[in-house]
């Protein structure tokens, strides 16, 4: 069960403990021993991040052995000394592949990247620059020689490159402030083989990332990590419905957006063939419906009048498309050049200019430095999507062909969440369209209110076939990586206590639910259940404390009656079968099927089987893990042996 250690997953709190200072957190540690043994201490130790000493911090040795030292001082039985000590051979593993890795990339960049350390972060952009170019246009300008990017012809390959380019973009700038680099050079020119070179920060990005997702699944869950007699490392990702969860849940959310821009494409073909808008007319209406539709599903606010700091969120998504509308102008206009630097093919303005740039578009003067704060890139940022201003000298650069590519809400939604902005308006739009959405489908529902020595105050409640239903809806940020993942778990498990308290009270005061719900009288429910609703896509079946755990997407889906589907994109038309084989989408809604629904929603199932366990081989050390083997969005109709197993499982046997 995926929830059975939820404590697992409360790493703030560990964090916190250990920011008291170490004589503070030995003590905690103590008490944790005391009351739910060596286990617990050895989670809190992980999850605190204290463990792991990945840049060899000489304080943090100190630190770790001191608490270590104290622990084992403590400890009698024979299998309680044994973990310690696999926890402390695994540490060694651990901490051994990431000191690797380093002095291979320290290495590498001090034969081959000759350029002077202060110039070194401006190399990476224009190479990032020249990368992302390369891979959108597939052709022009490549001095990236010993990186064949042409040959890639592959959609979902180059796609691949892509994103994985990007993610890494926050991870090799952390990195360089680290290394306390300076971003300075706006006009520095940069050398064809220089800039090779540093084209590498995104490949040695993409393997530290693999290395750092693998201490993440090792910090909030299980992983087995051992050495052979040659040397080499296996790690297995053994907390399968952790793993699978973070997976299912991030394939579900890209799914539905990649429905929805499929869906917008084959409209942009059909307006083209109708020859009543320019391409370039017809292009941004279809963008802007999209950015309007995902900021809807990010923030629940249909007219995008709620602010976030000072500003609405119209007034936030106008300043970041701003961003992209220049950055594409600055594409179609950039020549060919054969002198490179920032200046020349990244888009460059003075930090005062932005400031007037902003006016200008109508924004105030404490808009315009609130938005340029916002969206400039620091060490609370995921990426340059989040944030696509890169401070340079007294510049602010943006990487043209990545800001042009961006996804405007989801970058918002991710940045707002890094910074810990208020986004409390959030929940009660969910609860509205909620109530509305559960009135459409014949579900007559309600909030409940009471107040006595405390305010009790249930989302929604309703009745089906004579069983009552408390939901307490949550809207949360769609989470990404693996510690976003645990912590949302964590959020969900805490969230069910709140649901628990507020349906004990009104499980025992039924009157009042009759009142408010203007039920008969008379009525008895025969069962009572407990939803808690996420906005957020869920990976597995949750049902902890007695409560469900389901997501708005499926729950829509559900109650609508509409099944999944499977999408393809063929002769520019959108083309989506609905499943067939799912008997609890048949006919009218019943309390047998919602309570099937409950326990097994359809998405989580046809998701699940996009992934297999596979052993993925590196130099250093192998990992047994899930990856994706199939797809369910298709460009075309042709599908390979695997992709038509799983559609004649899911899907009625298909016309081609």
């Amino acid at each position: 069960m995926l929830l059975t250690n939820p404590e697992r997953y409360n790493f703030y709190k560990y964090e916190n403990e250990l920011r008291k200072g170490i004589d503070s957190f030995t003590v905690y540690l103590d008490n944790v021993l005391k009351t739910d043994g060596i286990d617990a201490v050895l989670n809190v130790l992980k999850g605190s991040g204290l463990a792991v000493n990945i840049f060899n911090n000489s304080k943090r040795k100190r630190d770790f052995k001191q608490v270590i030292d104290h622990i084992l001082e403590q400890l009698v039985k024979k299998t309680d000394l044994s973990k310690v000590e696999s926890m402390k051979l695994e540490i060694e593993y651990i901490e051994y592949l990431f000191n690797q890795f380093l002095m291979e990339r320290e290495e590498f960049f001090e034969e081959f990247e000759k350029i002077e350390d202060n110039y070194k972060v401006v190399s990476y952009l224009l190479s990032l620059e020249i990368y992302l170019s390369t891979l959108r246009k597939r052709g022009g300008i490549n001095i990236l020689k010993n990186i064949p990017l042409e040959d890639v012809t592959d959609f979902n390959t180059r796609q691949a490159f892509w994103d994985s380019a990007i993610e890494s973009t926050g991870l090799i700038l952390k990195y360089f402030k680290f290394k306390h680099y300076e971003f300075k050079g706006v006009k520095r020119n940069i050398g064809p083989k220089t800039l090779e070179s540093s084209a590498y920060h995104i490949f040695y990005s993409e393997f530290w990332n693999t290395l750092n997702d693998l201490l993440e699944y090792w910090q909030y869950s299980e992983v087995s990590v051992k050495k052979d007699e040659k040397g080499k490392f296996h790690f297995n990702i053994q907390d399968e419905n952790f793993e699978l969860n973070n997976l299912i849940s991030n394939e579900r959310f890209n799914n539905l957006r990649q429905s929805w821009q499929m869906g917008k494409v084959g409209e942009y073909q059909q307006v083209l063939r109708e020859k009543v808008l320019s391409p370039d007319e017809a292009y941004k209406k279809i963008n802007n419906e999209l950015s309007i539709l995902f900021a809807f599903q990010y923030f629940g606010d249909p007219l995008l009048k709620k602010k976030v700091g000072s500003i609405k969120l119209s007034g936030w998504i106008r300043a970041y498309q701003l961003l992209v509308d220049e950055c594409e102008k600055f594409l179609k206009k950039r020549k060919e050049v054969s002198v490179f630097n920032v200046d020349n093919y990244c888009f460059s303005k003075p930090i005062n200019k932005w400031e007037k740039y902003f006016q200008q578009a109508g924004f105030t003067k404490e808009e315009s430095k609130e938005i340029i704060k916002i969206f400039t890139f620091d060490h609370t940022s995921q990426d340059l999507i989040d944030c696509p201003f890169i401070r340079v000298d007294e510049n602010l650069i943006l990487i043209p062909s990545l800001t042009s590519k961006a996804d405007i809400s989801r970058a918002l939604a991710s940045n707002f969440l890094n910074r810990n902005l208020d986004l409390a308006f959030r929940g009660p739009e969910f609860e509205e369209r909620m109530k509305v959405a559960l009135q459409q489908c014949n579900l007559k529902n309600s909030s409940l209110f009471k107040r006595t020595d405390e305010d009790y105050e249930c989302d929604i409640a309703f009745v089906l076939d004579d069983e009552l239903y408390f939901v307490e809806c949550k809207a949360h940020v769609q989470p990404f990586t693996t510690r976003q993942h645990a912590n949302h778990l964590y959020k969900l498990f805490k969230e069910t206590k709140q649901l628990n308290r507020i349906a004990d009270f009104f499980e025992e005061n039924i009157p009042i639910v009759i009142e408010q719900l203007k039920l008969n009288k008379s009525f008895k429910p025969k069962k009572v259940h407990r939803i808690l609703l996420t906005t957020s896509m869920l990976g597995t079946p949750i049902f902890t404390n007695d409560v469900y755990i389901v997501d708005e997407s499926s729950l829509l889906k559900f109650i609508g009656r509409n099944p999944p589907a499977l999408h393809y994109f063929n002769k520019g038309k959108n083309v989506e079968i609905p499943s067939s084989k799912f008997e609890i989408y048949e006919g009218e809604l019943s309390n047998t099927k919602f309570l099937k629904y409950l326990n097994s929603p359809p998405q989580i199932q046809i998701t699940k089987d996009l992934f297999n366990k596979k052993e993925l081989e590196f130099d250093l050390f192998n990992i047994e893990r899930n990856i994706k083997t199939n797809e369910t969005m298709h460009l075309g109709n042709k599908f390979s042996k695997a992709e038509n197993e799983l559609i004649k499982k899911h899907y009625s046997n298909l016309s081609f």
